[in-house]
């Protein structure tokens, strides 16, 4: 029997579709209000939009072939003929409505898609987007995932994210009134971040009501900000050791009922500057796993909820798209 210590996207996805369903990165050509001048023109001091771009991504290939293309290989490789179309290149709920929607429109439209998948900033959820995504949630699974990387202002500034943490909340609540799935994107590692950040962004998460949270390490890559600074010096990077323990305390102090969809992040070898541990995904991934077990911990521990938590169904998960 599995030893289940937390929540992941796989059990989420079962109990939702009754079936394995894989995420499909698409490049949708968004653009960011941090890169076009509308807040800033510098972007975030970590960001390289094409460290994002997926694996089997070629220059003007329309969202119908990169679906055919990547659904292909995960039917090959994993033998799942179900997907969730992922939009994953920079604020991809910024733009014209109609132009938004002829991009979700074709990447619904596809064979085997029974979702949608929208990364995006807090502050490009207006009220316009938000009605077009309430009524978008009621014809197809769709969830939100947000640019959260940390609650502290201070670090934010740092990272030039030209938006607060009150702004995040906000966009929780947003979402949350509408009843459309959430998930936060966290940054572990930036330069300032301690233990008590991490205690702190995971008391964050807690507030704002999240679906689901993925962890990443900063890792350092071409073309940014951070790695001038990292060049110069000015900071060091984690170990392997101490992102795998601070990525345990962030999960033992994570309700056993939020999706975990990520536990580590990479960016293409050619594009990675540092550090080069970032590049081993199943290395890092049965660390974590193997430490949670040697320690007999699991999410939501610290919280005081048993373990037997993480395997009972969400209740506030519907099951509309299921098929078996």
């Amino acid at each position: 029997m599995e030893d289940k210590r937390i929540r992941n996207l796989n059990s989420f996805y079962r109990h939702v579709f009754g079936r394995k369903v894989y995420k499909v990165g698409l490049w949708g050509g968004f653009s960011c209000p941090n890169r076009d001048g509308t807040l800033s023109s510098e972007g975030c001091t970590f960001c390289n939009p094409h460290s994002s771009h997926p694996k089997s991504y070629v220059e003007g290939k329309s969202i119908t072939q990169q679906l055919s293309d990547g659904c292909r290989y995960i039917t090959w490789r994993f033998n799942v003929n179900s997907f969730i179309s992922y939009f994953q290149d920079y604020t991809t709920t910024y733009g014209d409505l109609y132009e938004l929607d002829t991009l979700y429109s074709e990447a619904l439209a596809y064979p085997g898609v029974v979702g949608l998948s929208l990364c995006t900033r807090p502050d490009c959820l207006s009220e316009s987007v938000l009605d077009y995504l309430e009524d978008l949630s009621m014809r197809t699974f769709l969830w939100i995932e947000v640019g959260v990387q940390t609650s502290d202002d201070r670090i934010l500034r740092d990272m030039n994210r030209c938006h607060a943490s009150i702004d995040t909340a906000d966009s929780f609540l947003a979402l949350h009134a509408r009843k459309i799935f959430s998930a936060a994107h966290m940054i572990i590692g930036y330069p300032g971040s301690t233990r008590e950040t991490v205690l702190a962004d995971a008391a964050f998460i807690r507030k704002s009501g999240a679906d689901g949270v993925k962890l990443q390490n900063l890792h350092i890559v071409k073309n940014t900000v951070i790695e001038e600074r990292f060049a110069a010096g000015e900071f060091e990077l984690m170990g392997i050791d101490t992102y795998i323990d601070m990525v345990i305390l962030f999960l033992e102090h994570t309700d056993p009922n939020v999706v975990i969809l990520r536990l580590t992040g990479e960016a293409p070898d050619k594009l990675t500057v540092a550090p080069q541990w970032s590049l081993h995904k199943m290395h890092i991934l049965n660390s974590i796993h193997g430490e949670m077990k040697e320690r007999d911990t699991w999410q939501g521990k610290a919280l005081g909820f048993s373990k037997s938590t993480i395997k009972k169904p969400l209740e506030n998960i519907g099951t509309r798209w299921r098929t078996d």
